[in-house]
């Protein structure tokens, strides 16, 4: 009997992956950078691990160790305090390009939690915080409920994220 295997996504995989990266930057640069971010990340324990990963496919985590977050790329989530899982690349790759919201994924049950709900909640605002540091405002429509005002502030934070994310600056 012939085993079925469906092709691998590589395009799709490779997206996500950026988009995870970028992500992870754009949480370390909102921590830095933006006092609401801060307050939030401040409420999770000083030791604490998040993991935004895919089914046998990309992954993202996040480290706090006291008052600093890192994004130390794609790592095991073997140890994570907190894990967000999308089920397969397909699901990511809708979540990543706007195509389907965050609230759509989890009503059509393509994601999961592992760990505690209410730490879940920080992160996905804080979550919210770095993708309007990430994406032009409209764009964000595709991504979050509420798009903030584009300030003066907002522009200069986005442009730390970026330098971050691409040289390493504000590291």
């Amino acid at each position: 009997m012939c085993k079925i295997v469906p092709p691998e996504k590589w395009l799709k995989t490779q997206i996500t992956r950026l988009c995870l990266y970028f992500l992870g930057m754009g949480i370390e640069t909102a921590y830095k950078n933006v006092p609401q971010a801060k307050r939030e990340m401040d409420t999770l324990p000083d030791q604490f691990s998040f993991c935004f990963n895919v089914v046998n496919g990309p992954s993202m985590m996040i480290l706090k160790n006291g008052h600093t977050v890192r994004y130390v790329g794609e790592k095991e989530a073997y140890h994570a305090d907190l894990e967000l899982v999308l089920k397969n690349i397909e699901f990511a790759y809708l979540m990543m390009t706007g195509r389907i919201s965050t609230p759509d994924a989890v009503y059509h049950n393509r994601q999961f939690v592992r760990g505690n709900l209410a730490y879940m909640m920080t992160m996905i605002r804080v979550l919210n915080i770095a993708q309007t540091l990430l994406f032009p405002n409209f764009l964000l429509r595709f991504y979050i409920k509420t798009v903030p005002r584009l300030t003066m502030k907002t522009m200069v934070n986005r442009a730390k994220a970026y330098a971050n994310a691409t040289i390493g600056l504000f590291a």
